[in-house]
C-alpha cells in the first residue's frame, strides 16, 4: 500500500492518478490520496494510544487505514481548506493551522522508517531559499547576485550597484488567500516606499537576461529538462507562471538536453540535499550561460508531462516501489 498526502486540487489529483496508474500496472493496487483540504468533509488524521498500544491512522473517503500498513508515503504539500485559511476571527487562523501541522509532523517523525518521497523534514530544510542558494554555489551552479534582507539602505545600495536592473520576489510562498505574488522588477517608484521592507525580509537579485528558461524535474536518477520559451511573450518574460491555465501554463515548452556539467551539478545538489524528487528553475542567458534560480522539492510537474509526454509519473512511481 502507498499513501499520498496532498489536496483535492485538480492538478494534484491528476498527477496522483498518473502515478497511481503506473503503480497499478506494476501490481500495486492499493494507492490512496489523503486530501488535507477536505479535513472538514471527512478526511482525518487519527492518533489512538490506549492499553499500552499506539496506532496512527488516516480516514480517506470514509475508509480508515493504519499508517503502519503503508510501505511508502508520497508527500505533496498539503494545505487547509479555504474555510480555515480565512477563518474569523482572524487571530485564530495561525492556531488552527498549527494544530493540523502538528498532526502531520507526527507522521513525519513516527513513520520516518518508511520510504518517503520526499522526506518532509528534508523538504522543510531545502525549501529555505538562502539554504538553496548556498548549496547551489557549493555544487557548481552559477547564481544571480543576490541580497536577502529587510534593511532598506542595503536594498538602495544593491539597486544602485546593479545599474537599477534588479528583481525582487518572496522569501517564502505567499500565504495570501487567492493571491499569488510573482517576480517583479524593482523600480525607483517602489524605492520611494522601501521602508516597508522592514516588515518583511525579501529576495533581491540582479536581473539576468534570458534566452529561455528551464524547468528541470528530477525523480531518482531520471532528469526531465523542459525548455520554456518565456521570452516569446511579454506577459511571461519576467515570470513564466503569470499565465497559468488548468494543469498547464501558456508558455511554449519542449523537452531539451542539458550540458553534462549541469546534470552533474543537479545530481550533486540532490545528493547533498538528501532529496529524491525536485523541480529546478534555471535561466539560460543569450550567451548560453546556465543560471540557477531555485528548486521546489515538491514542485508541479504534471503540466510538463502533458506538454512534452515526458514519463515523469512513471519515474515517481519508480521511487515509491
Amino acid at each position: 500500500m502507498i499513501l499520498a498526502i496532498g489536496n483535492s486540487g485538480i492538478h494534484e489529483v491528476d498527477a496522483f492518478k498518473a502515478v497511481a496508474e503506473s503503480l497499478q500496472r506494476r501490481g500495486c493496487d492499493r494507492v490512496v490520496l489523503f486530501k488535507q483540504d477536505k479535513c472538514l468533509e471527512g478526511e482525518y488524521f487519527n492518533c489512538d494510544a490506549s492499553n499500552s498500544r499506539f496506532a496512527y491512522s488516516v480516514t480517506i473517503d470514509g475508509k480508515q487505514y493504519n499508517v503502519e500498513d503503508f510501505s511508502a508515503v508520497w508527500y505533496l504539500k498539503p494545505h487547509l481548506p479555504r474555510e480555515l485559511m480565512t477563518y474569523e476571527p482572524a487571530k485564530y487562523r495561525q492556531l488552527l493551522q498549527r494544530q493540523f501541522q502538528e498532526m502531520r509532523q507526527a507522521v513525519w517523525t513516527i513513520f520516518s522508517h518508511k520510504k518517503w518521497v520526499n522526506d518532509p523534514w528534508q523538504e522543510l530544510k531545502v525549501d529555505n531559499k538562502a539554504f538553496q542558494l548556498n548549496l547551489a554555489v557549493q555544487t557548481g551552479f552559477k547564481i544571480p547576485d543576490t541580497l536577502i534582507t529587510s534593511d532598506p539602505e542595503r536594498v538602495r545600495n544593491f539597486f544602485n550597484a546593479h545599474n537599477e536592473d534588479v528583481i525582487f520576489k518572496l522569501l517564502a510562498a505567499s500565504p495570501i488567500q487567492d493571491e499569488v505574488m510573482y517576480t517583479n522588477r524593482l523600480t525607483r517608484d517602489f524605492l520611494k516606499n522601501i521602508e516597508r521592507i522592514k516588515s518583511s525580509p525579501t529576495i533581491f537579485q540582479a536581473y539576468v537576461p534570458k534566452a529561455y528558461e528551464l524547468r528541470i524535474t528530477i525523480a531518482g536518477d531520471k532528469i526531465f529538462p523542459a525548455k520554456i520559451y518565456s521570452q516569446d511573450d511579454s506577459g511571461t518574460a519576467l515570470d513564466w507562471r503569470r499565465r497559468p491555465k488548468l494543469n498547464d501554463f501558456e508558455a511554449k515548452m519542449e523537452i531539451t538536453e542539458l550540458p553534462l556539467h549541469i546534470e552533474q551539478s543537479i545530481r550533486s545538489f540532490m545528493l547533498a540535499a538528501k532529496l529524491d524528487f525536485g523541480c529546478f528553475d534555471m535561466i539560460v542567458t543569450p550567451d548560453g550561460e546556465y543560471v540557477f534560480l531555485e528548486i521546489n522539492p515538491s514542485g508541479q510537474w504534471y503540466f510538463v508531462q502533458l506538454r512534452t509526454e515526458a514519463k515523469i509519473g512513471e519515474a515517481v512511481a519508480d521511487l515509491l516501489v
